[in-house]
């Protein structure tokens, strides 16, 4: 008989103990495939540069937590210390260089009393000089939008009433960009007897000046401007005339960052002088007086309500610092004491530093 052809048996199926995973698989098969070629040495250098630098910011990120950790071991006073001045809203910048002049032999209570010294005697005031209304002048109130100009100018114009009479007081305003921009003003001046006056341009602004140039105070309202806007340099431009002296408002509820970017923005040659508005609305008193401090901004006054015009007061060193001590409940954005060694690092460190703790 012919001899039967073997059949072929399908090949056996591996065991189940000798199969890959199939994350395992798609892992081989990501292994297997080449890797792209780099497209130049240049990209190579700037990368092995860039680790290098987040090699070296790791170093002093670890470098300045030590430091700082063993520093609050030998001083528990000045991380305290440094905790109130974070909580209570002041940068970690001004913090760190005050507690640096801290002489060491103080105890906790005459070491909270020397700090309060050092930011009262840090904040400058017209405690030597009369008060603005008294002094009179002219002055063009400058800030951001919604920060209070309009209704400041109508608290020192009622001030200055008050003590000299309505014919001593001259009011223009210079908001004629937004609908019925200048109607709040003329609304506060008709309520005390004044007469607001509408430049709409450079020229508009030196002929009023010059029929207004025998008043005692004349106050000219301006309208609110980002610091970021295009058209402001072309605002401001219209500002640069002999005898004006600018008036910053600022908001005192205001985050610390935009106070900063906006005394930037505004901030003239010379002393700059500032009120503070909204300061029955500010949570803290901590970042407008940090920001008053590092820029070393003149105080003339301060806002503490809407009412006109008896919600005005006299900026004073010592009361507002201690308000600026009376922190709040904790909120979400209180550092701990973990936290510290965070704010004493370089600003590209602080910045590597984070990226990495993200990645």
């Amino acid at each position: 008989a012919a001899p039967v052809a073997a059949t072929p048996m399908p090949p056996r199926a591996a065991p189940a103990a000798i199969r890959k995973p199939l994350a395992s698989a798609i892992s081989d098969e990501v292994l297997d495939k080449p890797a792209p070629r780099t497209t130049s040495l240049t990209g190579n250098t700037d990368s092995i540069m860039t680790e290098l630098q987040s090699m070296r910011d790791l170093i002093e990120n670890q470098l300045g937590t030590y430091a700082w950790l063993g520093q609050t071991r030998r001083c528990p006073i000045q991380t305290q210390q440094m905790l109130g001045l974070m909580r209570a809203g002041y940068s970690p910048s001004l913090a760190k260089t005050l507690l640096k002049r801290r002489p060491e032999e103080l105890d906790a209570a005459e070491s909270a009393q020397w700090m309060q010294q050092e930011l009262r005697d840090s904040i400058r005031t017209d405690a030597d000089r009369m008060e603005l209304h008294q002094e009179g002048g002219t002055y063009v109130l400058v800030g951001a939008t919604g920060v209070g100009k309009t209704t400041t100018a109508a608290k020192l114009a009622g001030l200055c009433a008050q003590q000299h009479g309505t014919a001593s007081i001259g009011l223009v305003t210079l908001d004629t960009q937004r609908m019925g921009g200048h109607d709040p003003l003329r609304e506060h001046s008709r309520s005390l007897g004044i007469v607001a006056h509408v430049a709409h341009d450079r020229a508009a602004l030196q002929d009023l000046l010059g029929m207004l140039a025998n008043k005692k105070l004349v106050l000219i309202d301006t309208v609110g401007l980002a610091p970021r806007d295009p058209g402001k340099a072309d605002a401001l431009d219209i500002l640069n005339l002999p005898g004006l002296t600018r008036l910053m408002v600022l908001n005192a509820g205001a985050h610390g960052d935009m106070l900063d970017e906006v005394v930037g923005a505004f901030k003239t040659i010379g002393v700059q002088q500032a009120v503070l508005s909204k300061i029955d609305e500010a949570v803290k008193l901590g970042p407008v007086l940090d920001v008053v401090i590092r820029h070393q901004l003149l105080l003339r006054g301060v806002t503490t309500g809407p009412k006109v015009p008896q919600d005005w007061a006299r900026a004073d060193a010592q009361t507002l610092v201690a308000q600026s001590m009376q922190s709040p409940a904790k909120s979400a954005f209180d550092p701990k004491t973990t936290d510290l060694a965070y704010y004493f690092l370089p600003a590209s460190a602080g910045s590597s530093a984070a990226q990495n703790a993200h990645a």
